[in-house]
């Protein structure tokens, strides 16, 4: 059975008047649905089991989730669950009051990208679909997740809606839209706007690169074999490389240690990601010629990687996983160390630089990994006080920072972040010490 959560009996009474007095207006009825055609029964057989899974545009939370005969609705973090049969993966959708708003393949991560046949931000099924689900949000706060009111969904549920057609050229003037937002905004105290679709790319931008965002490590092989650390911030404000000090979103860069010819080898930031439901990505060129091109897999797995350089020569594959980045955690830190700063590689060795990642949760707790140019990682643990990060190792590697969740701190350009949300200080083990520095983004 899908639960709902109960509004006590004055608000009934109130919601049942405005249904009643809508029901001309919106082309509503108090007759429930015919019971939709019974679900294909699995092969003879089949081992099913049941994965968990995001819905992200902000976490969104009160929409029924259909996955064969799994079903619910999504949770406080957009927590919804589908059906995996004998290692398959199976379809998993999603509505509002009985309004269907997109269907996609099972995941752990699933965004309004993935609602549309090769959706992007350019496309305008994809924008209409943010614009609708942020439209819904209870608060008018998407940082802290898009939620329709209880008194909402109650009232919503109670009615049958005409479904609204995400591709229509003339998306906000269709009756089926604006007659379900009149009726929420006649139940709702906070009014409800739809969101321009300027306002939804720029939201939905945001969230996909704060998701997209930290340090992944691997190894890349073929005409030669290293390790490399890559870093993607959901912004970064870089003068020297980008002209200005505007922040771009998605941006990439990366350290590389040939193994072959003993040489750390910079990537140069880049804007990289392509924001489409492939997650593709380059991160961009080194400076000994070599450029890479990838995606993300569930935001955690770089696959699919390829490598080549037309200036010395050769070409092969990389792949990689994500270093920490707890898709719990309140805010996503993600940044370089460096002996004097961070991807100083006049100073640097492969094993004083690297990338550095950051979970802070919801109780200040702190948790992430260093991963060195060479590849060795460090395991962190410390907390956050005020505005500083102290963490440590097993092996006594510790760290001591600033977070700036703002971007107003007054070191905040002084540090090199132009008014971007991130963090920088110093870390030290053994005697030596260096610089950390990168950038921050709100998950949750």
């Amino acid at each position: 059975m899908i639960e709902r959560k109960l509004i006590d009996k004055p608000k009934q009474s109130i919601l049942l008047v405005a249904v009643l007095l809508m029901i001309a207006a919106c082309g509503g009825s108090s007759d429930s649905e015919p019971p939709p055609p019974p679900m294909p029964l699995p092969p003879p057989g089949a081992v099913i089991t049941i994965e968990n899974g995001r819905l992200i545009d902000s976490a969104i939370s009160g929409l029924v989730y259909v996955s064969g005969a799994t079903e619910g609705v999504s949770g406080d973090l957009g927590q919804f669950q589908y059906e995996v049969i004998d290692g398959e993966p199976q379809a998993v959708s999603f509505s509002f009051g009985g309004i269907q708003i997109g269907r996609s393949s099972g995941k752990s991560i699933v965004t309004p990208l993935d609602f549309v046949a090769d959706g992007s931000l350019d496309d305008s099924a994809v924008l209409n679909i943010g614009r609708f689900l942020q439209m819904l949000d209870s608060d008018g706060d998407l940082a802290n997740g898009i939620a329709p009111s209880a008194d909402v969904i109650a009232a919503v549920d109670a009615m049958v809606w005409e479904q609204i057609d995400f591709d229509a050229a003339d998306f906000e003037n269709q009756s089926a839209l604006t007659n379900l937002l009149s009726f929420i905004n006649s139940v709702d105290v906070k009014a409800h706007v739809l969101p321009t679709v300027s306002q939804a790319r720029g939201h939905l931008q945001g969230t996909l690169s704060c998701l997209s965002s930290g340090v992944f490590e691997g190894r890349f092989a073929g005409g030669d074999n290293g390790h490399y650390a890559v870093l993607i911030q959901h912004l970064r404000a870089d003068p020297i490389q980008f002209g200005d000090d505007i922040p771009r979103p998605g941006v990439a860069s990366a350290l590389v240690y040939s193994e072959d010819q003993a040489r750390l080898i910079g990537v140069v930031p880049q804007e990289a990601l392509a924001f489409d439901n492939e997650n593709s990505f380059i991160f961009g060129s080194a400076v000994n010629g070599a450029e890479f091109t990838a995606a993300l897999e569930d935001y955690a797995q770089i696959v699919r990687g390829q490598w080549n350089n037309s200036i010395e020569g050769g070409s092969g594959t990389f792949s990689g996983s994500r270093v920490a980045g707890d898709f719990t955690a309140i805010h996503r830190l993600a940044g370089g160390f460096g002996d004097a700063t961070p991807f100083d590689l006049f100073d640097d060795t492969p094993d004083n630089s690297g990338g550095i990642a950051l979970d802070i949760f919801a109780d200040d707790s702190v948790r992430g990994v260093m991963v060195s140019a060479r590849g060795d990682l460090v395991a962190l643990d410390g907390g956050l006080n005020g505005d500083t990060v102290s963490a440590t190792s097993s092996d006594g590697v510790s760290i001591n920072i600033t977070f700036d969740s703002t971007g107003t701190n007054p070191l905040n350009t002084l540090a090199g972040l132009f008014g971007v949300p991130g963090f920088w200080g110093e870390w030290q083990s053994s005697g030596q010490t260096g610089g950390i520095s990168g950038t921050t983004c709100r998950l949750n």
